[in-house]
């Protein structure tokens, strides 16, 4: 399994951009595609997550929490340092809710995952942050409402259906972190499977 995750982890960026690449020409080439396409948006970010959170060392991320100095700078650069910021470039479109609304949940809620890549290629404490990776996706869903009512007034918050975040919270995050955590479980039990590297 750790050769495969190796793999992923050595060619993600070119696999993202021939995903981009690819998407661009079934978009052009074939529009009428799009209902399906986009019924594969969720398990295609479900199988991502599986594959982000097969490298996350699931056995030790009760470490993550004992990790405090860490596990703590973390929290406080995500959800008070990056919110202020966000706070100060979303004043430049408050005038126009949609686009409010859009700039509040790409910049308060940045995908975890490209994040660990980029830190991985910056030479980042990558394995520390994989362990983080449960505490800060949750962290971020559970925030988000705050975020939104004090960044964009209840009104906006309002328009928000918070029943979807749940859904995707639990197909997202709590289905493909479980699906890893066996996989990880199988392979550590089957020495036939971690020798094929699966």
């Amino acid at each position: 399994m750790r050769s495969a995750v190796q793999w992923w982890d050595r060619r993600q960026v070119p696999l993202y951009i021939s995903a981009i690449l690819l998407g661009a020409v079934v978009g052009l080439l074939a529009p009428g595609s799009a209902a399906v396409t986009e019924a594969l948006i969720t398990p295609v970010l479900a199988l991502l997550l599986f594959a982000t959170f097969l490298a996350v060392p699931t056995a030790q991320i009760g470490r993550a929490f004992r990790d405090v100095r860490f596990l703590g700078i973390l929290v406080a650069l995500n959800f008070f340092v990056v919110p202020l910021v966000v706070y100060g470039l979303s004043r430049l479109v408050a005038h126009d809710e949609a686009l409010l609304l859009g700039v509040l949940l790409v910049l308060l809620c940045p995908c975890v995952d490209y994040v660990i890549v980029f830190s991985g290629l910056a030479g980042g404490a990558r394995d520390r942050l994989l362990a983080a990776v449960p505490v800060l996706m949750v962290a971020q869903i559970v925030l988000l409402p705050v975020y939104l009512w004090l960044f964009a007034g209840s009104a906006t918050l309002a328009i928000v259906e918070l029943g979807p975040f749940a859904w995707a919270a639990f197909t997202l995050i709590v289905i493909p972190l479980a699906a890893a955590t066996v996989v990880q479980r199988l392979a550590r039990g089957n020495p036939a499977l971690r020798s094929t590297g699966v």
